[in-house]
């Protein structure tokens, strides 16, 4: 990443380091492919704007600093507002909108003015249409890219598979339970799994030191019991219980990757041979006899669903803790090697549901949802990421109705609390 500011050992900075005083290293900076000076924030127009902008996210991401006469770079302080709300609006302009960061550096002696810096990432779903055309910089200014330059186009379509495919490879199982079968790394046993991808070009606030994952850590285990953790080469791997090699044991695995992308790996034990027997006479009362029920396999939905939800709640507090934002995420959940399991719940809407449609349960070996990007659902939380897509994948994962397995959960909780 370009920066035309850097720090006293020569490092370039981000914009989240740059301070007023900083400023003076301008004057020996032209305009150029990566930076532009700006008087006024709309100069030559919102739409002049929004295709400069829509120009640096289609190339290799640019500055934008505001504030500075572009002939003699003298500093030419702008009124203090809500810039990162006026630049929004001008960004929504542009299709996909790309991504960005403003902040405003007030000068020392008048609290009321000052300087503002927009940073453009590098675009990852390119290309960036503003008013119909794309824009790329030329040298210091943006040129439309016409029609028959190919060439342009096609890079700009690769970047963006580049980008989608990195994503869906993130969105797979990369942790291998053993079950003696080390060499196959392969498991028969059912697994639940949530991805949560980091989707942001923001490199500066990654988990690059030994300090930031310690914090983490000790964040973690406090909010959730976790008896062991370990490191891989880009990751910090939580589990419930320590598995050696070559066992046959399972756990629930959380693992945080150090750009804050998210794995949760959750394996689905079928249930103990008590409240198997439970759920085998409920069903004989349905009329389906206990021999083809020996065949079931039956889960204990309120343990997997709790745990999935246990899972999102506790990401839920690492990202409020450590400031991410819902729209630098993509969210999928996948159900392996599931096929004919059921998920079974206590209470009378379960009843109610095997009565009036039958015994529910998987019928495909991977259920896997579509990759969803947050950031295109503007009022996504992460406190109902659960209740907005997990509940309904479930649901349709283990052949339920989504508008009936909501019920069926809450009402099966609220026996498990009554028990307790």
């Amino acid at each position: 990443m370009y920066s035309p500011f850097i720090d006293k050992k020569g490092n370039p900075l981000t914009i989240s380091k740059v301070k007023y005083t900083h400023l003076s290293q301008l004057y020996d900076c032209d305009e150029g492919h990566h930076l532009e000076y700006k008087k006024l924030l709309e100069d030559g127009g919102k739409a002049q704007l929004a295709k400069e902008i829509a120009s640096f996210a289609n190339c290799e991401g640019g500055w934008l600093i505001v504030g500075i006469d572009d002939k003699s770079r003298e500093i030419i302080p702008v009124e203090k507002c809500d810039y990162s709300q006026k630049v929004g609006k001008i960004v929504s302009r542009i299709s996909p909108m790309p991504e960005f960061e403003t902040k405003f550096l007030l000068v020392p002696e008048d609290k009321t003015k000052g300087v503002l810096i927009i940073y453009v990432y590098e675009g990852r779903n390119a290309p960036y249409i503003c008013n119909g055309c794309i824009y790329v910089r030329s040298g210091s200014s943006k040129e439309p890219v016409k029609t028959a330059d190919r060439g342009n186009i096609e890079y700009l379509y690769s970047r963006s598979r580049i980008y989608t495919e990195e994503v869906e490879k993130f969105c797979r199982r990369d942790y291998y339970f053993a079950y003696n079968r080390i060499t196959q790394k392969s498991t028969s046993a059912s697994i639940a799994s949530i991805y949560m991808k980091n989707i942001s070009m923001k490199k500066d606030r990654r988990l690059n030191i030994y300090k930031k994952r310690d914090d983490l850590i000790k964040f973690v285990k406090t909010h959730l019991l976790f008896e062991h953790v370990t490191y891989s080469m880009d990751s910090i791997i939580f589990m419930h219980k320590m598995i050696f090699p070559g066992s046959n044991a399972a756990t629930f695995i959380f693992e945080i990757y150090y750009d804050w992308s998210c794995k949760m790996i959750i394996p689905i034990g079928c249930t103990g041979d008590e409240q198997r027997e439970e759920f085998k006479d409920l069903f004989n009362q349905f009329g389906i006899r206990r021999k083809v029920v020996d065949n079931f396999q039956i889960a204990d939905g309120n343990v997997i669903c709790n745990a999935l939800f246990g899972g999102l709640k506790l990401f839920e507090d690492i990202a409020n803790e450590y400031n991410l934002k819902e729209k630098d995420y993509a969210f999928c959940a996948e159900f392996e090697n599931a096929e004919d399991l059921v998920l079974a719940f206590k209470g009378d809407k379960f009843n109610a549901y095997v009565a009036t449609y039958g015994v529910p349960y998987a019928h495909k070996e991977i259920n896997r949802s579509p990759i969803v990007y947050l950031h295109n659902q503007p009022n996504m939380k992460f406190s109902v990421l659960a209740t907005s897509y997990l509940l309904d994948y479930i649901g349709a994962a283990f052949g339920y109705r989504s508008d009936s397995i909501a019920e069926i959960i809450n009402e099966s909780n609220q026996l498990l609390l009554d028990d307790e």
